[in-house]
């Protein structure tokens, strides 16, 4: 999900060490690598008889200047599995324990939350998989210090992973992958970039990582994500402003303008949009036409930002009455998350209010001063790095037009975009029909997916299942 707000925190605060800082209680040498972390499952309320016997670890680990980051690791299918995975929500601000409730972890409920059931197209069927809250402040991680840019985050989970691999020590000869959606388009790049300097300054204690995957990536500027690269996408789907004519012509009369204001769409970063390009930002915005019914699955959750915003995400059919009440309910992970027998066996110190989302402490919640991603996956990919972006081509959050003109704009094997622009069909189960489509080229990837919104693993878990699939057997 994709939360988004207008002011700009720029916070001094000191470099924390790549050292690996572990929880101050001995780990007990037996068959349990971290019992300190081990979640007692049959005293977790609700659990089906295939959660109760799946593994699984929870816990705030210490990452330095009394932080923590909250993690929750399933153990894979096949616990002899190489891989490892890990998984993070956007926001910024949001609880990656949406993904392992919501999306592509083993848990899933039909009646709200009282009971949960395995997930048959859960991603720890292909390997070891950790969700993380961060940055600092999200979900049930703690903040004693602001979180002023991306290079802070990238630092921080390079020593979160030093931590975790202390703790279990059999993780840090798997295969490693991050992965996540939306405002993880800023993060894991940043984790990546972060992982191989630490890796070249560490070649005997290297961290792992293989590859990256990011759905629905936001990768790019303000100006750029929100306005210019949306415009086309807009036009292709002109019941989204209720088949207004004369809005659309002012919509891209101002998208031109954006097009050549100075500090607009060629800006690096969102603190560099120049206060001109601003103005045009808030022109088209305020411009927006009242939303109508349509049938996109993005855009039925918030009335006041109805291109944008999108709260929970809530499967792809029309607005309605029963939609807006169901947004305005907890989600069923909030109310899972809260009750205090749950709270007390994932080992959180005393009675904590868990929210989904959060505001967080710094300058990457308003105006990210960081330099955007689209400007250095190619340098990652240049460094063996394999990169996989995918898309909801019914996302109306990210459309897949962003991610589309992102890619043509990286440089990377010595060549800017793609050279072919051809798409290879995916099937997926026993259908014969087509859920996506795929282009792989110099060790970059990109994957659209016909049926799925702002968060695919829940629009359509089988195409993002054969996405992790194809991922950590290195055919993508």
């Amino acid at each position: 999900m994709l939360v988004l707000r207008s002011t700009v925190a720029i916070v001094a605060v000191a470099l924390l060490s790549f050292g690996a800082i572990v929880d101050a209680r001995p780990l007990k040498r037996d068959t349990d690598p971290a019992p300190q972390y081990r979640i007692d499952t049959s005293q977790l309320p609700g659990l089906d008889s295939g959660l109760t016997a799946l593994p699984q670890w929870s816990g705030n680990m210490p990452v330095g200047n009394d932080n923590t980051l909250f993690f929750w690791y399933t153990q894979a299918a096949d616990p002899t599995s190489n891989n490892l995975i890990f998984w993070h929500n956007g926001g910024p601000g949001c609880s990656s324990m949406e993904g392992l409730f919501e999306e592509n972890g083993p848990y899933h409920t039909d009646d709200g939350g009282q009971t949960w059931t395995m997930n048959p197209n859960s991603w720890h069927n292909y390997g070891h998989v950790v969700y993380i809250d961060q940055p600092f402040g999200t979900g049930f991680s703690t903040d004693t210090t602001s979180v002023p840019n991306e290079d802070f985050i990238g630092d921080t989970m390079v020593q979160f992973y030093l931590n975790f691999f202390a703790a279990f020590p059999g993780m840090q000869s798997k295969n490693m992958y991050i992965t996540g959606e939306s405002y993880a388009g800023r993060y894991v790049p940043y984790m990546a970039k972060h992982v191989l300097a630490y890796n070249a300054q560490n070649p005997n204690s290297i961290i792992p990582l293989k590859a990256v995957a990011i759905g629905n990536a936001y990768i790019d500027t303000a100006p750029n994500n929100n306005y210019v690269d949306l415009l086309p996408y807009l036009q292709a789907h002109p019941w989204i402003y209720g088949n207004s004519k004369s809005w659309m012509t002012s919509a891209e009369s101002i998208v031109a303008q954006m097009k050549t204001t100075s500090g607009c769409a060629t800006a690096q970063s969102d603190t560099t949009v120049s206060s001109t390009c601003q103005r045009l930002m808030n022109k088209f915005y305020n411009s927006q036409p009242e939303p109508v019914d349509y049938p996109l699955p993005d855009s039925c959750t918030n009335y006041g930002y109805p291109i944008y915003y999108d709260p929970y995400n809530i499967g792809i059919t029309d607005c309605n009455v029963a939609m807006i009440d169901l947004l305005l309910a907890q989600a069923p992970w909030e109310y899972y998350l809260n009750l205090p027998q749950v709270q007390e066996q994932i080992h959180i110190s005393g009675s904590v209010s868990y929210s989904d989302c959060a505001n967080i402490n710094g300058g990457i919640y308003g105006a990210d001063p960081s330099v955007v991603p689209k400007y250095f996956i190619g340098n990652l990919v240049d460094q063996g790095l394999n990169v996989t972006l995918y898309s909801g081509l019914l996302d109306t959050v990210v459309p897949h037009t962003l991610t589309e003109a992102a890619i043509s704009q990286m440089t990377w094997g010595g060549k800017s975009g793609f050279a072919s622009s051809s798409m290879t069909p995916i099937y997926t189960g026993s259908s014969s029909t087509q859920s996506g489509s795929y282009h792989s080229e110099r060790g970059l990837s990109y994957v659209t997916i016909a049926n799925a919104g702002h968060m695919v693993p829940r629009d359509d878990p089988l195409t993002a299942e054969w996405i992790i699939s194809k991922l950590v057997s290195g055919t993508i």
